[in-house]
């Protein structure tokens, strides 16, 4: 059965003119109103997507939304939200929508200055006419990061002690990220220090929200075609606004931390894994 999710950009314009409380269908003690309608499709601003054209077409939607609520009900009377496994799914559901929801609220305006884009285009534009052959370590403690920095330096295989340490997904591969250009990584910490080192060289321990670095570029070579500067500031306008909404969440999550009894125990996990 199609989800009434699903159909209702097909068929609702007839109703645009309704006011928002008016009912357009109901089971039992459920309704559907315009309001609804909108949430559904995000919006007004969707409305003039919609393109229903006959009387019959409308109310094969709403009949799809009866029998979708229809067949919810019956869901919930079986009893399956007390299923240990399905309530899990809903409280995860319902976790992310709140978390999204409200992390979208934190960073809804925030905006870099065009001042501050183009001061960041001038002192990093090269960076942006490269790609670069990236391999690194990271772990999340800076202690061990500075550790594995001492080995390497030392004389102490990269690859050996990336497979050994590395709790990314391009550990098994002795760190290798492959050939790389900038944005994605995802982290402009990342980002500023891996493509302005020389072909060869080693980074010292960079911190990102992911955990603490150690970079290698091993070669590196110019973008063909090179990007254009209109290009590259609307790239990083981009990355700034990621940049600039990390730190919001990062310094709220520290901030809020403080106010809640936190605990861990990574032994606890380590002995059901081991």
């Amino acid at each position: 059965m199609r989800s009434f999710l699903l159909q209702i950009s097909a068929a609702l314009i007839l109703f645009s003119c309704l006011a928002g409380a008016d009912v357009l269908a109901t089971v039992d003690s459920s309704t559907l109103t315009w309001d609804d309608v909108l949430l559904m499709i995000g919006g007004e601003v969707n409305v003039q997507y919609l393109g229903v054209a006959s009387e019959a077409a409308a109310e094969d939607v709403l009949e799809s939304w009866v029998r979708e609520e229809i067949m919810v009900r019956a869901a919930e009377s079986s009893g399956l939200s007390t299923n240990a496994e399905i309530a899990y799914l809903i409280d995860q559901a319902r976790r992310q929508i709140l978390l999204e929801a409200y992390m979208s609220q934190l960073v809804a305006d925030i905006q870099p200055s065009q001042l501050e884009v183009e001061n960041y285009v001038g002192e990093w534009l090269d960076t942006y006419k490269i790609a670069a052959h990236v391999r690194h370590i990271i772990v999340d403690d800076a202690l061990l990061a500075n550790s594995i920095l001492a080995q390497i330096r030392g004389g102490g295989s990269f690859q050996s002690l990336a497979q050994q340490y590395s709790i990314g997904p391009s550990g098994a591969d002795g760190g290798d990220l492959g050939w790389i250009t900038r944005g994605q990584s995802g982290y402009l910490a990342f980002d500023e220090t891996a493509f302005t080192l020389a072909e060869g060289e080693l980074s010292s321990v960079v911190e990102t929200g992911a955990g603490y670095h150690i970079i290698e570029v091993l070669e590196t070579e110019l973008l063909t075609p090179e990007p254009t500067i209109a290009e590259i500031t609307e790239f990083v306008e981009m990355e700034l606004i990621q940049a600039m909404q990390e730190d919001v969440i990062i310094s709220l999550v520290d901030e809020l931390r403080l106010q809640h009894d936190v605990q861990l125990h990574p032994e606890r996990l380590l002995q059901h894994i081991q």
